[in-house]
């Protein structure tokens, strides 16, 4: 029973000690890229996170984040196109 009661704090610790780490990785490794579908800006958005100077899924920090990035990109997406669609 006392195992159980630590674990979840030691949980949480990691867990923000992830996050903050994805943080400082997110303001001075990584930036957002923005590409279209058309070869103007008329077409879809497409917006994905990549190692600056580095195409995306290049570098460990991006394979180490990976699940995160995948998250916040679909999250962004989706707001874009919910965004899209309350324009029309």
């Amino acid at each position: 029973m006392q195992k159980k009661n630590k674990l979840l704090p030691v949980l949480f610790g990691v867990l923000c000690v992830y996050l903050l780490g994805y943080a400082y990785a997110r303001i001075f490794v990584f930036h957002a890229v923005e590409s279209y579908a058309g070869e103007e800006k008329g077409g879809p958005r497409q917006d994905y996170i990549a190692k600056k100077d580095q195409p995306a899924g290049e570098g460990w920090e991006y394979q180490l984040f990976l699940p995160i990035i995948k998250a916040e990109e679909s999250i962004v997406n989706y707001l874009f196109n919910c965004l899209a669609q309350s324009d029309k």
